[in-house]
């Protein structure tokens, strides 16, 4: 069976109806179904970013099920958000949480318009 995916409409956090507030008011239905969650070759990898939009303050919650079914250990793990007015708050501590393993760094996050030069930039200082 293949993941639901949101549409226009699931994702209206202003419609208490939509499929992400009831979502976000019942976290029991937060368990979503990813069409893929593993990486071809994954065990190479010594560095892994990890981008979501943030809802409600944390981490979108289909991000969990990728976070949870891959092993982080000896990685290093930079997560990033993009969000129109939250912060990337505790986001990528509860997912470094969630996962178990790896070297979860502190992360940045971008405005919901971010241009290249912007994310360029900041890869461009993790390098130094």
């Amino acid at each position: 069976m293949l993941p639901i995916r949101y549409t226009n409409a699931d994702l209206d956090w202003t419609d208490d109806n939509s499929r992400v507030v009831r979502e976000h008011n019942d976290e029991s239905e937060r368990d979503i179904e990813l069409k893929e969650t593993t990486v071809a070759d994954w065990e190479s990898y010594d560095t892994v970013y990890i981008g979501y939009p943030i809802w409600w303050g944390i981490a979108t919650w289909p991000v969990n099920n990728f976070v949870k079914v891959n092993n982080f250990t000896h990685k290093t793990v930079i997560p990033f958000c993009i969000s129109a007015s939250s912060g990337l708050g505790e986001s990528g501590k509860l997912l470094a949480e969630m996962a178990g393993t790896g070297n979860w760094q502190e992360g940045i996050r971008f405005r919901s318009i971010v241009g290249e030069s912007d994310v360029k930039a900041w890869l461009d200082s993790l390098e130094k």
